[in-house]
């Protein structure tokens, strides 16, 4: 099978002329991360994995694909939605591995970049040119949030 061509039509090199993907077009390129993982029993773990960040579907979206081996290759699909708010945004995340799939709206607060998805919440935070943070926070029934994931990010070289 020749991927090249779903290749070539999904990815692009720059965004689009006019489209200001800058808000997660920051992070083009390629990183290292260590993910932990928050269990209910208060025991964590931690895995070493890639993120990779780029722009698709004609420069008017970025995209990215995360990698944990042995757990999961999940992408997401981001794109600004001025018809939503100013500084608005669309995201999709798809996991196979997990077997689950999220959306998202996003926007940058203060220094942060959040993705709310109701019950569950996404933020990058301590941005810097080579190095981030993330956290995957799920609403529990009682309206606090609870810690799920936390990715320590650095840019590959």
């Amino acid at each position: 099978m020749d991927n090249s061509a779903i290749a070539g039509a999904f990815f692009a090199d720059r965004p689009a002329s006019g489209v200001d993907l800058r808000l997660f077009g920051r992070f083009a390129g390629s990183w290292e991360l260590d993910c932990t993982e928050y269990e209910p029993d208060g025991t964590t773990s931690v895995r070493r994995g890639e993120w990779h960040f780029g722009y698709a579907l004609g420069g008017h979206a970025t995209t990215d694909v995360w990698i944990l081996p042995g757990v999961e290759h999940g992408v997401s699909v981001r794109f600004p939605d001025p018809g939503a708010g100013p500084g608005v945004w669309r995201s999709t995340w798809v996991g196979p591995g997990r077997r689950r799939t999220h959306t998202f709206r996003a926007a940058a607060e203060g220094t942060e970049i959040v993705l709310d998805g109701g019950d569950l919440r996404w933020t990058f935070s301590d941005i810097t040119a080579d190095a981030f943070r993330w956290r995957n926070e799920a609403r529990q029934p009682d309206g606090t949030w609870v810690v799920q994931q936390t990715f320590e990010v650095w840019r590959r070289r």
